[in-house]
């Protein structure tokens, strides 16, 4: 397949009239100029590396937590109209056997899924102070045996997980999962600044909705926001919806932490491109309004976030380049999961595409080479 008339983001560069050509699921050429021969013409639009979501609780009236063998599928392709080419199945902190649960369907779909990177645990392993919209009855602390026993139902698809770092055990959990090519969030956490370092040495990567739900930055008592800021070790999660970080917030947080480090994502609830109005969220009773999902208790529950219009937003409210936004919304996210083989614009990795008209509205999304949308 080849598809010209395009404007291609690189990591480097862009190319204001190019063409790429598919083979085989892979990106086999990246043209600079006209094609001559039978192409698909992309009428200028911008060609992105697909979008990277790696959290995401669901989407179309579906949650991950409950979800069907068969609606997998079906949240896929919702995903695929906003341009995300990989998701991670988030979980919620519950009991082990619903854990389980979520394990064994998602080692059963994801050989048919494409779109499915795996599995981000967002608990159950955190601290009751900041637990959000999770259900402090299954809190607990980090337990490597029952991670491990997970893991093997998983099929080795946990890849991420979010943890309080200062919770007892977690320093040794920390070291064994990442060890075995897991990577570790801080999140849902009270961790002080140097409880944030000595897991950092200990192999954690990444922040979980920065700014939310973790303690803050403040000038005497620094936290993990402050720990976010001056680590360049860490890979920092924001959900860009305006709601959960105001805009004033964003534009400091991006210009502190800069293009390299900025993770954009959802942090979507099952309410995400759906008609429903109430849901509940793992036994939580959660309502649609003002443009957000809240509990019925009044807190902040999630977003109902698209990733197109997270781009869109960071666009306008950072000026950010076509070169820097692809790397928050796609690259990043492949650097702090490890997924070599996606992410970027490249020959040899996979064909994960999605083109943008000018104003950065979805027009065509590419799944290893074949349109999805």
């Amino acid at each position: 397949m080849v598809i010209k008339n395009l404007k291609i983001v690189l990591e480097d560069r862009i190319i204001d009239n190019g063409y790429l050509i598919f083979e085989n699921g892979l990106i086999k050429e990246i043209g600079n100029g006209d094609f001559f021969g039978d192409a698909i013409d992309g009428e200028g639009n911008i060609a992105m590396p697909g979008f990277i979501d790696i959290h995401i609780h669901g989407s179309a009236g579906i949650d991950f937590m409950d979800a069907k063998e068969e609606e997998y599928k079906i949240v896929a392709e919702s995903l695929y109209q906003e341009g995300v080419t990989t998701f991670m199945a988030t979980t919620l902190t519950s009991d082990r056997d619903s854990l389980a649960e979520v394990c064994k369907r998602v080692n059963k779909v994801k050989k048919d899924i494409p779109s499915l990177g795996g599995i981000h645990f967002e608990g159950p392993y955190i601290n009751a102070k900041y637990k959000g919209a999770q259900n402090e009855k299954y809190i607990r602390n980090p337990d490597i045996k029952e991670f491990d026993e997970l893991q093997k139902l998983s099929g080795n698809n946990i890849r991420y997980i979010t943890l309080a770092p200062e919770n007892e055990g977690a320093l040794e959990f920390i070291e064994h999962v990442t060890k075995n090519g897991v990577t570790v969030s801080a999140g849902h956490s009270d961790a002080t600044f140097e409880q944030v370092m000595l897991a950092i040495n200990k192999g954690l990567t990444n922040t979980t909705h920065t700014h939310n739900a973790m303690s803050p930055h403040h000038h005497r008592k620094p936290g993990i926001v402050t720990a976010a800021f001056y680590f360049d070790e860490l890979y920092t999660e924001f959900i860009c919806d305006t709601i959960h970080v105001c805009p004033n917030s964003l534009a400091t947080s991006y210009k502190i932490i800069g293009p390299e480090r900025f993770v954009m994502i959802t942090d979507a609830l099952r309410a995400k491109n759906s008609d429903m109005e109430t849901f509940q969220l793992f036994g939580l009773d959660c309502v649609k309004r003002d443009g957000a999902a809240y509990l019925t208790t009044g807190p902040l529950a999630g977003s109902l976030l698209t990733m197109d219009q997270g781009l869109r937003n960071m666009y306008h409210i950072t000026g950010a380049s076509l070169i820097d936004l692809a790397k928050i919304s796609s690259r990043n996210a492949t650097k702090a999961l490890h997924f070599d083989d996606r992410g970027v614009i490249e020959v040899g990795k996979l064909a994960d595409i999605v083109l943008l008209d000018n104003t950065l509205h979805v027009v065509a999304t590419y799944k290893e080479g074949k349109k999805v949308r």
